[in-house]
Parts: C-alpha cells; sequence; structure tokens
C-alpha cells in the first residue's frame, strides 16, 4: 500500500514541478542592483528578465535631494564607470511582476514586451 501511495505522490510532485517551470518561464521578474557613484549620488539597474535572458535595463543615477535621471536600454547594460567599480554595493534578488502590473513598467512597454 506505502509503495503505490510513494509512486502515485512521486508522479504528482513530478507533474507539478514540470507544471512549475513551464509557468516560470512566462514570470517577468526585476531585479536591482546599486552603485556609488561621486558626489553624494547613486546609480541603480532594475534589471528585467524573463526565462533567463535579459529584455531590458532601467538605469536611474540620482542626485542627494533625490533628482534622477532615467534611461532605458534593450537587453543587459551597465555604464562604464560601474563596470569599472566592480561589484554592486547593493542588490535584490528577482521578483515576479504579476500580469496585472507589467504595463506600469516603462522599460518592458518600450520595447514591446507589453501593450498598454
Amino acid at each position: 500500500m506505502r509503495a503505490v501511495l510513494g509512486w502515485g505522490l512521486l508522479s504528482v510532485l513530478s507533474v507539478s514541478a514540470a507544471a512549475a517551470q513551464d509557468v516560470t518561464q512566462d514570470v517577468t521578474t526585476v531585479r536591482t542592483e546599486s552603485f556609488p557613484r561621486p558626489p553624494y549620488s547613486g546609480a541603480t539597474y532594475y534589471v528585467y528578465e524573463r526565462a533567463g535572458r535579459t529584455i531590458c535595463t532601467k538605469l536611474a543615477v540620482c542626485n542627494k535631494f533625490d533628482q534622477c535621471e532615467t534611461t532605458y536600454v534593450r537587453g543587459a547594460f551597465r555604464a562604464p564607470e560601474d563596470t569599472a567599480t566592480g561589484e554592486p554595493y547593493g542588490t535584490t534578488p528577482a521578483t515576479p511582476i504579476t500580469p496585472a502590473s507589467l504595463a506600469k513598467h516603462v522599460c518592458l512597454t518600450r520595447f514591446g514586451q507589453v501593450r498598454r
């Protein structure tokens, strides 16, 4: 009896894992990387990814008064001064974006990944 339950549970789990993998292929995520910029400023990269590939990158460079300049680039991007810095001093993990919120992200709409 236990063997039957064990195999049944195993098959359910493998089907669930395969379904979850298909779902994650369609999920768009965003993560951040932060770099210092002298004097008293910082650069934050918002990296949008789907299925392990970078769709676009939003760069926000803000001064100490929170006045920001924003740039959008298709694919992966890092400015030369941040590349020279090396590793980012702060990062956040990739966070899924809900389908209802996708159109609110300019980076995605600008490069035709989502319709407004």
